[in-house]
Protein backbone atom coordinates (compact mmCIF):
# COMPACT_ATOMS: atom_id res chain seq x y z
CA UNK A 1 0.00 0.00 0.00
CA UNK A 2 1.38 3.53 -0.78
CA UNK A 3 0.96 4.52 2.79
CA UNK A 4 3.03 2.00 4.30
CA UNK A 5 6.33 4.21 4.98
CA UNK A 6 4.20 7.69 6.01
CA UNK A 7 5.71 8.43 9.61
CA UNK A 8 2.67 9.61 11.29
CA UNK A 9 2.71 12.33 14.25
CA UNK A 10 3.72 10.93 17.44
CA UNK A 11 5.20 7.46 15.85
CA UNK A 12 8.64 8.04 15.66
CA UNK A 13 8.75 10.13 18.87
CA UNK A 14 6.05 11.36 21.72
CA UNK A 15 6.55 14.53 23.80
CA UNK A 16 8.15 14.67 26.96
CA UNK A 17 9.31 11.33 25.82
CA UNK A 18 13.46 10.17 27.09
CA UNK A 19 15.17 9.01 24.47
CA UNK A 20 18.35 9.37 25.55
CA UNK A 21 19.52 9.94 28.67
CA UNK A 22 23.09 10.82 30.82
CA UNK A 23 25.95 8.50 30.31
CA UNK A 24 25.04 7.62 26.94
CA UNK A 25 27.68 7.93 23.78
CA UNK A 26 26.47 9.42 21.11
CA UNK A 27 25.77 6.92 18.05
CA UNK A 28 25.34 8.02 14.24
CA UNK A 29 21.62 7.21 14.71
CA UNK A 30 21.26 9.15 17.86
CA UNK A 31 22.85 12.30 15.77
CA UNK A 32 20.06 11.66 13.52
CA UNK A 33 17.64 11.57 16.05
CA UNK A 34 18.45 15.15 17.06
CA UNK A 35 18.51 16.11 13.62
CA UNK A 36 14.86 15.10 13.40
CA UNK A 37 14.20 16.93 16.92
CA UNK A 38 15.49 20.33 15.12
CA UNK A 39 18.20 20.36 17.87
CA UNK A 40 21.43 21.66 16.90
CA UNK A 41 23.54 21.81 19.88
CA UNK A 42 24.33 19.39 22.62
CA UNK A 43 25.41 19.61 26.21
CA UNK A 44 28.25 16.70 26.61
CA UNK A 45 30.83 16.07 28.79
CA UNK A 46 34.60 16.68 27.90
CA UNK A 47 36.89 14.70 26.28
CA UNK A 48 39.14 13.74 29.72
CA UNK A 49 43.26 14.14 28.69
CA UNK A 50 45.56 11.19 30.09
CA UNK A 51 49.18 12.21 30.22
CA UNK A 52 51.48 9.35 29.73
CA UNK A 53 55.20 9.09 31.20
CA UNK A 54 57.39 6.08 30.78
CA UNK A 55 59.85 5.50 33.65
CA UNK A 56 62.79 3.92 33.94
CA UNK A 57 66.80 4.06 33.24
CA UNK A 58 66.27 1.55 30.67
CA UNK A 59 64.07 3.13 28.16
CA UNK A 60 65.45 4.89 25.21
CA UNK A 61 63.17 6.96 22.26
CA UNK A 62 62.85 4.51 19.83
CA UNK A 63 64.91 6.15 16.79
CA UNK A 64 67.21 5.55 19.01
CA UNK A 65 69.97 2.13 19.37
CA UNK A 66 69.16 0.85 22.58
CA UNK A 67 72.54 0.38 24.17
CA UNK A 68 72.80 -3.37 25.92
CA UNK A 69 70.48 -3.64 29.00
CA UNK A 70 68.16 -1.33 27.30
CA UNK A 71 65.14 -1.29 25.31
CA UNK A 72 62.90 1.18 23.30
CA UNK A 73 59.55 3.38 24.34
CA UNK A 74 56.72 0.47 23.14
CA UNK A 75 54.42 2.05 26.01
CA UNK A 76 54.43 5.20 24.77
CA UNK A 77 52.67 4.19 21.50
CA UNK A 78 50.73 1.53 22.63
CA UNK A 79 49.08 3.41 25.75
CA UNK A 80 48.47 6.56 23.14
CA UNK A 81 46.59 4.17 20.83
CA UNK A 82 44.29 2.59 24.00
CA UNK A 83 43.77 6.52 24.84
CA UNK A 84 42.69 7.63 21.27
CA UNK A 85 40.42 4.26 21.27
CA UNK A 86 38.81 5.25 24.63
CA UNK A 87 37.94 8.24 23.38
CA UNK A 88 40.58 10.31 25.28
CA UNK A 89 42.82 12.88 24.84
CA UNK A 90 46.75 11.12 25.00
CA UNK A 91 49.37 13.46 26.34
CA UNK A 92 52.87 12.77 25.69
CA UNK A 93 55.35 14.04 29.03
CA UNK A 94 58.99 12.46 28.55
CA UNK A 95 60.93 9.51 29.28
CA UNK A 96 61.72 9.95 33.54
CA UNK A 97 65.23 8.06 34.34
CA UNK A 98 65.02 6.62 37.73
CA UNK A 99 65.45 10.20 39.88
CA UNK A 100 62.94 11.30 42.61
CA UNK A 101 63.46 14.99 40.82
CA UNK A 102 63.33 14.24 37.52
CA UNK A 103 60.18 11.92 38.26
CA UNK A 104 58.52 14.78 40.38
CA UNK A 105 59.23 17.83 37.73
CA UNK A 106 57.46 14.98 35.36
CA UNK A 107 54.84 14.44 37.43
CA UNK A 108 54.10 18.51 38.55
CA UNK A 109 53.72 18.91 34.50
CA UNK A 110 51.34 15.94 33.45
CA UNK A 111 49.65 17.28 36.90
CA UNK A 112 48.92 20.55 35.24
CA UNK A 113 48.16 19.24 32.10
CA UNK A 114 45.53 16.25 32.56
CA UNK A 115 42.71 14.88 33.94
CA UNK A 116 44.64 11.49 34.35
CA UNK A 117 48.00 10.38 35.12
CA UNK A 118 49.30 7.24 33.88
CA UNK A 119 53.24 6.32 34.76
CA UNK A 120 54.16 3.17 33.23
CA UNK A 121 57.26 1.90 35.41
CA UNK A 122 60.38 0.90 34.62
CA UNK A 123 61.42 -2.92 35.29
CA UNK A 124 64.02 -2.36 38.44
CA UNK A 125 62.10 -2.11 42.03
CA UNK A 126 63.38 0.79 42.21
CA UNK A 127 61.91 2.70 39.99
CA UNK A 128 58.28 1.63 41.22
CA UNK A 129 59.69 2.72 44.88
CA UNK A 130 60.27 6.34 43.08
CA UNK A 131 56.69 6.67 41.90
CA UNK A 132 55.24 5.38 44.89
CA UNK A 133 57.23 8.08 46.69
CA UNK A 134 56.14 11.00 44.45
CA UNK A 135 52.34 10.38 45.28
CA UNK A 136 52.98 10.21 48.69
CA UNK A 137 55.06 13.57 48.53
CA UNK A 138 51.62 15.56 47.41
CA UNK A 139 49.67 16.32 50.97
CA UNK A 140 46.64 15.78 49.25
CA UNK A 141 47.94 12.35 48.08
CA UNK A 142 46.11 8.82 48.71
CA UNK A 143 47.14 5.77 47.75
CA UNK A 144 44.07 3.82 47.15
CA UNK A 145 45.79 0.41 45.75
CA UNK A 146 49.35 -1.03 45.11
CA UNK A 147 49.44 -4.91 43.80
CA UNK A 148 46.03 -6.47 41.98
CA UNK A 149 45.87 -10.33 41.85
CA UNK A 150 46.05 -10.28 37.87
CA UNK A 151 48.21 -12.17 35.66
CA UNK A 152 50.43 -10.63 33.52
CA UNK A 153 49.96 -7.28 35.48
CA UNK A 154 50.48 -7.59 39.18
CA UNK A 155 52.32 -4.41 40.22
CA UNK A 156 49.56 -2.05 39.40
CA UNK A 157 49.45 1.82 41.41
CA UNK A 158 46.36 3.63 41.69
CA UNK A 159 46.38 6.70 43.47
CA UNK A 160 45.14 10.11 43.51
CA UNK A 161 46.20 13.97 43.87
CA UNK A 162 43.59 15.53 44.85
CA UNK A 163 40.66 15.03 42.17
CA UNK A 164 43.46 13.40 39.96
CA UNK A 165 43.44 9.72 39.36
CA UNK A 166 47.62 8.56 38.76
CA UNK A 167 48.03 5.34 37.60
CA UNK A 168 51.16 3.14 37.86
CA UNK A 169 51.36 0.74 35.39
CA UNK A 170 53.68 -2.16 35.07
CA UNK A 171 56.50 -1.39 32.45
CA UNK A 172 56.26 -4.74 30.49
CA UNK A 173 54.73 -3.85 27.45
CA UNK A 174 51.97 -7.16 27.90
CA UNK A 175 51.35 -6.42 31.59
CA UNK A 176 50.55 -2.77 31.01
CA UNK A 177 48.36 -3.08 28.16
CA UNK A 178 46.16 -5.74 29.76
CA UNK A 179 45.76 -3.66 33.07
CA UNK A 180 45.26 -0.54 30.98
CA UNK A 181 42.23 -2.25 29.28
CA UNK A 182 40.77 -3.96 32.73
CA UNK A 183 41.60 -0.73 34.99
CA UNK A 184 42.28 2.50 32.94
CA UNK A 185 39.32 2.15 30.61
CA UNK A 186 36.89 1.85 32.46
CA UNK A 187 38.20 4.94 34.25
CA UNK A 188 38.48 6.85 31.52
CA UNK A 189 34.46 5.78 30.19
CA UNK A 190 33.30 6.83 33.79
CA UNK A 191 35.17 10.20 33.55
CA UNK A 192 33.52 10.60 30.23
CA UNK A 193 30.19 10.12 31.54
CA UNK A 194 29.08 7.05 30.88
CA UNK A 195 27.32 5.18 34.21
CA UNK A 196 29.45 1.97 33.79
CA UNK A 197 32.80 0.48 35.26
CA UNK A 198 33.33 -2.55 32.93
CA UNK A 199 35.91 -2.32 29.96
CA UNK A 200 34.73 -1.80 26.41
CA UNK A 201 32.93 -4.86 25.33
CA UNK A 202 34.94 -7.08 22.66
CA UNK A 203 33.99 -9.60 20.60
CA UNK A 204 33.38 -13.44 22.31
CA UNK A 205 32.86 -16.38 20.91
CA UNK A 206 33.21 -19.82 21.66
CA UNK A 207 36.36 -22.13 21.35
CA UNK A 208 37.72 -25.24 21.83
CA UNK A 209 40.91 -24.59 23.94
CA UNK A 210 43.91 -27.05 22.27
CA UNK A 211 45.80 -27.53 25.55
CA UNK A 212 45.47 -27.74 29.24
CA UNK A 213 46.47 -23.90 30.85
CA UNK A 214 47.54 -24.62 34.71
CA UNK A 215 46.11 -21.09 36.95
CA UNK A 216 47.09 -20.25 40.22
CA UNK A 217 44.03 -19.97 42.49
CA UNK A 218 43.62 -16.55 43.91
CA UNK A 219 44.85 -14.74 40.47
CA UNK A 220 42.73 -13.88 37.38
CA UNK A 221 45.10 -15.20 34.48
CA UNK A 222 44.73 -13.35 30.87
CA UNK A 223 45.87 -15.83 28.72
CA UNK A 224 46.57 -15.03 25.08
CA UNK A 225 45.61 -17.22 22.48
CA UNK A 226 45.50 -17.32 19.01
CA UNK A 227 42.07 -18.71 16.67
CA UNK A 228 42.29 -21.86 14.31
CA UNK A 229 39.35 -22.72 12.07
CA UNK A 230 39.20 -26.27 10.27
CA UNK A 231 35.84 -28.03 9.76
CA UNK A 232 33.46 -26.03 11.21
CA UNK A 233 35.30 -25.54 14.39
CA UNK A 234 37.18 -22.88 15.97
CA UNK A 235 40.01 -24.14 18.00
CA UNK A 236 41.94 -21.44 20.51
CA UNK A 237 45.64 -22.06 21.08
CA UNK A 238 47.76 -20.35 23.50
CA UNK A 239 50.15 -18.58 21.98
CA UNK A 240 53.38 -18.24 24.54
CA UNK A 241 55.45 -15.30 25.40
CA UNK A 242 56.59 -13.45 28.78
CA UNK A 243 54.85 -10.37 29.84
CA UNK A 244 57.69 -7.92 27.86
CA UNK A 245 57.26 -9.69 24.37
CA UNK A 246 55.31 -7.42 22.35
CA UNK A 247 55.25 -10.02 19.66
CA UNK A 248 53.01 -12.44 21.74
CA UNK A 249 50.16 -9.78 21.47
CA UNK A 250 50.66 -9.39 17.80
CA UNK A 251 50.34 -12.68 17.37
CA UNK A 252 47.27 -13.35 19.51
CA UNK A 253 43.98 -12.72 18.53
CA UNK A 254 42.46 -12.35 22.15
CA UNK A 255 42.65 -13.51 25.35
CA UNK A 256 40.88 -16.21 27.85
CA UNK A 257 40.28 -14.88 31.25
CA UNK A 258 40.65 -17.73 33.80
CA UNK A 259 38.81 -16.37 37.26
CA UNK A 260 40.61 -16.38 40.24
CA UNK A 261 38.82 -19.43 41.79
CA UNK A 262 39.89 -21.62 38.72
CA UNK A 263 43.01 -23.75 39.09
CA UNK A 264 43.50 -23.96 35.15
CA UNK A 265 41.44 -24.95 32.26
CA UNK A 266 41.45 -28.18 30.51
CA UNK A 267 42.46 -29.11 27.05
CA UNK A 268 39.42 -29.61 25.04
Amino acid sequence: APFDNVIRKGEDFKAGETLIGVGHRIRPQDIGLFAAMGKQTLSVFKKPSVAVISSGDEIVPIEQEPPPGCVRDINRYTLTAMILEAHANPLWIAIAPDNLKALTNLMNQAMRSADIVIISGGSSMGSRDHVIEVIKSYPDSEILFHGVSVSPGKPLILAKIGSTPVVGLPGHPVSAMICFEQFVTPLIRRLEGEQTTEPFLRPTLKAVLSRNIPSKEGRTDFVRVRLRQKDGHISAVPVPGKSGVISAMVRAHGYVRIEADCEGLYKG
